[in-house]
């Protein structure tokens, strides 16, 4: 049975972002996956990086709350985000779990030759996100390309995860209801496939 860790990052869980979420955990259910979500918004995850925080990774271990997360990563086939882009970028809530949770030593470490390993090649990810902008002025500004050069090589590739699949949901705040629906069995779909 494929083990998933869903993290979800949106402040209102009646937003499409929940929608998204309440698809993706039925579409697991009906694969008859184990899994379990982190609402970071609703655990409150403290997303900040302490001093205190690099010392104890220098030093080989991690704060409690940091060390429970890292536990549900290591337990996890398949990771599956889900957020929306605000200001080209994650919430960011997101970005503390990612510059808190895959650190040193966890998700990559430096090698003698003064390159990087990424340590999580056993795992894939999916990357679900909303903006309200559309497509073609995405691509256009070069934002969309900016956005999965961040996610998919900055931090995913960087980790050693090379099986991520990015898909963003556009024009979320403004299209038909019809429409958005159409996204969410897209979404069901690509959740379907892990």
């Amino acid at each position: 049975m494929m083990k998933t860790l869903v993290i979800f990052a949106h402040p209102n869980s009646d937003s499409f972002n929940g929608a998204i979420r309440y698809v993706v955990e039925n579409q697991l259910k009906e694969n008859g996956v184990e899994y379990i979500v982190k609402d970071l918004y609703a655990m409150n995850f403290n997303g900040i990086l302490t001093v205190n925080d690099l010392m104890q990774m220098r030093k080989g271990t991690v704060a409690d709350d940091i060390a429970l997360e890292q536990n549900d990563v290591r337990w996890a086939e398949n990771l599956i985000f889900i957020f929306p882009i605000w200001w080209i970028a994650p919430p960011a809530i997101v970005k503390g779990w990612i510059d808190r949770v895959l650190s040193h030593g966890f998700a990559y470490e430096h090698q003698e030759d003064g390159t990087i390993k990424g340590l999580l090649g056993d795992k894939r990810a999916l990357i679900i996100t909303t903006s309200g902008a559309n497509q073609e002025k995405m691509q256009n500004e070069g934002t969309l390309e900016a956005i999965e050069t961040m996610l998919i090589k900055g931090i995913f590739n960087f980790s050693g995860i090379s099986d991520v699949t990015y898909e963003n949901l556009f024009q979320v705040t403004s299209t038909t209801d019809e429409k958005r629906q159409e996204m969410l069995q897209q979404v069901a779909s690509l959740v379907s496939r892990l």
